[in-house]
């Protein structure tokens, strides 16, 4: 699948590492559907940014972990734009508190955001991927989501983790016209406190294909989780 002019939504896409993937997506031709909550301004400044280079993109509102606008995402992007054709699950809450310290609030929030919100918003994209044959979704993991625990994250760990599982599900019930595959970042954003030398290190240990090692991406159409 080719991005120029496919639809595709990214939550979580006015800011930081969903703002990234928005750029990236655009710069390869697709019409970008960028979802934001409270970056009202972000979300504007971007599309801004991206019409300015000729590119089509539209910002949409929506409160996830409201089931109302979160039911309504998907079809005010369809109306606005055409059929979805690559969903990207980014938006996330990411709490860091001891787990003795950790309210239910904390933990239901996160849950509905990091894990709720993607399962029922694949849902509703998905029905008319499946529809129409042809569908890609990307759920944007974390290394702290069932590869490696972090002290202080328990819920944020805990909901990843989730999505972790419920990335392979997917893969399994929507093929073979619809991929659904994960991506878990390490270093994303660097900590505020270093300085431009140490930024500049950490981004040339970080970058290409040197960073990726150990791992076994198997690249079999699904085969390997017995996908038809």
């Amino acid at each position: 699948m080719t991005l120029d002019g496919r639809v595709t939504l990214v939550t979580g896409g006015a800011i930081r590492v969903g703002r990234a993937i928005v750029q990236a997506l655009a710069a390869e031709g697709a019409t970008m559907a960028v979802h934001h909550h409270g970056s009202v301004d972000e979300a504007r400044s971007l599309v801004a940014e991206l019409r300015s280079k000729g590119l089509r993109a539209e910002a949409f509102r929506a409160d996830l972990t409201d089931d109302a606008q979160l039911g309504s995402l998907v079809a005010d992007v369809e109306r606005t734009l055409g059929p979805i054709q690559v969903l990207v699950n980014s938006a996330a809450r990411f709490t860091r508190k001891p787990f003795l310290d950790t309210e239910a609030a904390t933990l239901d929030s996160e849950w509905r955001l990091n894990a709720r919100a993607p399962f029922l918003l694949t849902r509703a994209a998905a029905r008319g991927m499946v529809e129409r044959r042809e569908g890609v979704v990307v759920n944007v993991l974390d290394i702290g989501g069932g590869l490696v625990p972090w002290r202080n994250y328990s819920a944020y760990c805990m909901t990843k983790a989730a999505m972790n599982m419920l990335t392979q599900v997917l893969a399994l019930e929507l093929a073979p016209h619809v991929r659904v595959n994960g991506v878990a970042p390490g270093t994303v954003l660097p900590p505020e406190s270093l300085g431009p030398e140490e930024r500049e290190q950490l981004r040339a240990r970080i970058a290409g294909p040197g960073f990726i090692t150990g791992q076994v991406i198997a690249v079999d159409g699904g085969r390997v989780r017995g996908s038809p």
